[in-house]
């Protein structure tokens, strides 16, 4: 039921980035007239990212907790960390693909968002999207398998004075 709970978090929080990567964030030929809407979207889809983060943080305690061997408890750290970093090397790439169709970043003079803030109606996508939503779930459950790890569960002891 845990695993099913954790599943169909991750769904819907996923599909709420998603449709605010797609649907709030201006190409860069379009001009922005009404500031960024991305907030909004943002502020409607947080409740069901944090939902998401704990639930996955939770499966990951209990799961690495109920691991019989060490094998299979450093197998989910290592896959972790590989997935981490691949996740932020991907997340590095994208950026810089947005950036350059962009004429550069918020710094550069030249640049279509010179001034603009860091997260604006043209860069909604660098900070919400796949890449990132798996990096802050894969360091959920990354920290919730070290605690599972080196945490031994609470054992609740039976009264011996009878």
């Amino acid at each position: 039921m845990l695993r099913l709970s954790w599943l169909i978090s991750m769904g819907i929080s996923l599909f709420g980035v998603m449709l605010i990567q797609h649907f709030f964030t201006m190409k860069p030929d379009d001009v922005a007239q009404a500031g960024n809407l991305g907030a909004l979207g943002l502020a409607l889809a947080v409740p069901f990212i944090l939902l998401s983060l704990f639930t996955t943080y939770r499966f990951f305690l209990v799961t690495s907790r109920q691991a019989r061997d060490q094998l299979m408890r450093l197998i989910y750290l290592i896959f972790g960390v590989a997935l981490l970093m691949v996740l932020i090397f991907y997340a590095i790439e994208f950026k810089n693909d947005v950036y350059a169709s962009l004429g550069g970043n918020t710094h550069t003079k030249d640049s279509q968002i010179y001034g603009f803030p860091a997260l604006n109606e043209y860069t909604n996508h660098v900070f919400l999207n796949f890449y990132t939503f798996g990096i802050i779930h894969v360091v959920s459950g990354l920290a919730a398998t070290i605690i599972g790890i080196f945490k031994k569960p609470s054992v609740i002891q039976e009264d011996k004075s009878n």
